[in-house]
């Protein structure tokens, strides 16, 4: 847990698991990506590329998820302390389940709009996964490892965007 003060009261302070949503994120992210460089094997003859082992375990699927819902955890709970931060409490609820991540980061300055294309995605897809929703009628097959390497995308578009706020 931190505690972090936003800079315009001295008495204004947040206590947060930011950092700690954001690692476990990261971890899970690092871990995903070793499972599945080490669960390939060359091909026979050689050539570029490899095959992937069977993973009886889902390693690369189950870190895929973690990262994914602590993304979402993290971005949450960000947008919260920010837009408190900047616009109070009252703005805060206004925007709460009414606006959309990439409306929220708007509002706080985002005008990036890779990053606010990845955001969607992120909300879309982190939606149907998480919540068993990852049905084929929509003509789209998601993979969670790509997924995890959207929402790690973000973290590192956030910070850099947001870098001073979050010193």
């Amino acid at each position: 847990m931190a505690i972090v003060n936003p800079g315009k009261s001295v008495d204004l302070f947040f206590i947060t698991n930011l950092g700690i949503y954001k690692a476990i994120a990261d971890e899970a992210h690092q871990e995903m990506v070793h499972s599945m460089d080490t669960g390939r094997r060359p091909k026979p003859d050689e050539s570029t590329g490899g095959i992937m082992t069977y993973d009886p375990g889902q390693t690369s699927f189950k870190q895929s998820m973690i990262s994914i819902v602590f993304t979402g955890i993290w971005l949450e709970a960000l947008m919260h302390l920010l837009i408190v931060r900047r616009y109070g409490e009252n703005k805060f609820k206004e925007y709460d389940r009414k606006k959309t991540y990439e409306e929220k980061l708007e509002l706080l300055g985002c005008t990036d709009q890779e990053l606010l294309a990845r955001v969607s995605r992120f909300h879309k897809t982190r939606k149907s996964l998480v919540h068993e929703k990852a049905h084929f009628d929509n003509n789209e097959i998601m993979m969670a490892q790509d997924e995890a390497e959207n929402a790690h995308e973000i973290f590192v578009g956030i910070h850099k965007h947001f870098s001073e706020q979050l010193g």
